[in-house]
């Protein structure tokens, strides 16, 4: 996918430097009328501001991604080895033989063949502790 360009936000750094100068000599101002004019001008620069980053965040919009339709029900499910097998049998009381894993971005099947075995074993003992739970709330009703 190409890069989005880069955005020139030069201008809302200026306006944000001299808006910023005019609060600072606010603070500084003794006299009324002199606050009152640089306080309308800050709520000018204000605007403006508002307005360009309004714009700029238009522009950017046009570059966003199409919207994919993403299922967040997305799962990998791994098979466990006999062994991750068993050791989740003793640890927990719980026979699990394969584990589900979330993966709405698919980003666990990109990456499948770097996956570290211990990962797999480690969401294998979370659900068959979350199981273990959840049948002794539904016995406690």
């Amino acid at each position: 996918m190409a890069q989005p360009p880069k955005f020139d936000t030069t201008d809302i750094e200026n306006e944000q430097k001299a808006l910023q100068l005019l609060a600072n000599e606010v603070q500084n101002t003794k006299d009324d009328d002199t606050r009152d004019m640089l306080i309308a001008e800050i709520q000018k620069s204000a605007q403006k501001l508002q307005e360009m980053c309004q714009e700029l965040q238009a522009r950017a919009d046009q570059f966003k991604p199409p919207k994919t339709d993403v299922n967040i029900d997305a799962v990998v499910e791994v098979v466990l080895t006999p062994e991750q097998r068993r050791r989740v049998l003793e640890a927990t009381g719980i026979d699990v033989p394969s584990v589900r894993i979330p993966d709405p971005d698919a980003t666990l099947t990109k990456n499948m063949g770097s996956m570290k075995p211990e990962y797999i074993e480690k969401c294998a003992m979370n659900q068959a502790e979350a199981f273990k739970r959840l049948v002794a709330d539904a016995e406690e009703v």
